[in-house]
C-alpha cells in the first residue's frame, strides 16, 4: 500500500468504531455531509440535519428536534424538489420535508451505518451502507430489494437507462439491474471509496482506486476500456467537461484526460492532500485540501482564485450558478459560503 494512503485511512478508521465504553451510540467525528439546491444548503453534521439559506447561512430548520446519543449524522443528504433523504449512523435512513425538516418516514433494515449519499430513480432510493449492501427503499419506505457486496460502501450510486452503477471496497464496481440483479462486476486493483462516473453518452463508466488508478469500464460488459496511472491513490469525486474526465489524487495533483482513451491533456496540482476529490462549477472547477485551501480551475487547468481558511477539508465543496459552499473540521467555523469570484458570503457553526 502506498503511503500516503495509510493517514488517510487513518481517518476512516474511527468510522468502524460505533461504540463507546462509556456512553451507548455512536462516537465519531467526521467532516460534514453537504448538499445544495438551488437557494439553500443542506448539512449533516453530529446530532442534527440542517438546512440553512445559501445567502447568508441562516438556519432555515433543524432535524431531530432534539440531540440523542443513538442517532449522528454525517452522509450527504440526497435532496430533491420536496424531500431530503439522509441516512445517520444508528442504521436508520430518513426521508424529510424539504421545506420544514419533518420526518415523513425512517427506514431500519440496514445492518450498518450510513456514510454515502443516496441516489434516487423513478421514484425509487438506493442508499449505500457501511454493511456492504445496496438497499433499494420504495416510496413508502419500505424495503423492495437489497444487493450484498463484499465491503464498505461509501458512495453514491450512479443511474441510467435502468441500470444502477455502484463502487465497493472489495475493489470491484458493480452493475444491476432495477430489480437488483448483478449484471457485471469487474474486479480493480484497490478500493473504490468515490462515486463512479458515467460518461456523456453512458457508454464509459470511470472510477478511481486506492491503488492510484482511474479506469473506464464498458458499461454494457463491464470491460476495462483504458486505464490511467495516477502518482497517488484516487479517493473521491471526478467530474467531466467538454470530452476530459478531471480528477485529483491524494496527494494533490489533478488530471485531464480524454474521456474516450484516457490520453494524458494536461496536469497541474495543488498544495496539499486531497480526499473530497473534483467538484464542478458553472465555468470550471474547485478542489479542497486537509490543509484548509480552496482552489478554483478552468476547464483547461488555469487558476481562477483561490482561498485559505482555518479548517481542514475531507469533503468535496458543493456548487450551484449563485455560490459555492465548503464544510470542515477543525477550523473557525463548520461551513463557509463564497460566491463563484471568491468572495466569502458568510460561515457558521449552526446551533439547535
Amino acid at each position: 500500500m502506498k503511503k500516503s494512503n495509510l493517514l488517510l485511512i487513518m481517518i476512516f478508521v474511527g468510522l468502524t468504531l460505533l461504540m463507546s465504553a462509556c456512553v451507548p451510540g455512536p462516537r465519531v467525528v467526521d467532516a460534514p455531509g453537504l448538499a445544495l439546491d438551488e437557494t439553500d444548503v443542506f448539512i449533516a453534521y453530529s446530532s442534527f440535519v440542517y438546512s440553512l439559506d445559501g445567502s447568508n447561512g441562516a438556519v432555515n430548520w433543524v432535524y431531530p428536534d432534539k440531540a440523542s446519543t443513538q442517532i449522528v449524522f454525517y452522509a450527504p443528504p440526497l435532496v430533491t424538489e420536496d424531500a431530503v433523504y439522509i441516512g445517520d449512523l444508528a442504521r436508520e435512513f430518513h426521508k424529510l420535508d424539504k421545506a420544514t425538516g419533518a420526518e415523513i418516514w425512517s427506514f431500519s433494515d440496514a445492518e450498518g451505518f450510513y456514510l454515502g449519499q443516496a441516489a434516487i430513480y423513478d421514484g425509487m432510493i438506493f442508499a449505500p451502507n457501511n454493511d456492504g449492501v445496496l438497499y433499494a427503499i420504495n416510496a413508502e419506505g419500505a424495503l423492495a430489494w437489497k444487493f450484498e457486496t463484499g465491503h464498505y460502501l461509501w458512495a453514491q450510486p450512479q443511474i441510467a437507462d435502468d441500470t444502477i452503477y455502484i463502487g465497493s471496497m472489495d475493489n470491484f464496481v458493480y452493475a444491476l439491474s432495477l430489480d437488483g440483479e448483478e449484471i457485471w462486476s469487474t474486479e480493480l486493483a484497490g478500493a473504490v471509496t468515490g462515486a463512479p462516473l458515467l460518461s456523456e453518452d453512458g457508454s464509459l463508466l470511470f472510477a478511481g482506486s486506492l491503488d492510484g488508478k482511474m479506469v473506464a469500464l464498458d458499461t454494457a460488459t463491464g470491460d476495462f476500456v483504458w486505464t490511467y496511472d495516477a502518482d497517488q491513490s484516487v479517493w473521491g469525486t471526478s467530474i467531466i467537461a467538454d470530452g476530459k474526465l478531471i480528477f485529483a489524487d491524494s496527494v494533490g495533483n489533478i488530471y485531464a484526460v480524454t474521456t474516450e482513451n484516457g490520453e494524458a491533456l494536461w496536469q497541474t496540482m495543488v498544495s496539499g492532500e486531497v480526499v473530497g476529490g473534483v467538484s464542478s462549477m458553472d465555468d470550471g472547477f474547485v478542489v479542497a485540501t486537509k490543509e484548509g485551501q480552496l482552489q478554483t480551475f478552468d476547464f483547461d487547468g488555469g487558476t481562477k482564485w483561490q482561498a485559505s481558511v482555518n479548517g481542514e477539508f475531507y469533503q468535496a465543496p458543493v456548487a450551484n450558478s449563485d455560490f459555492l459552499v465548503a464544510g470542515m473540521i477543525n477550523g473557525d467555523e463548520l461551513v463557509i459560503g463564497f460566491n463563484l469570484t471568491g468572495v466569502q458570503l458568510w460561515s457558521t457553526t449552526p446551533e439547535k
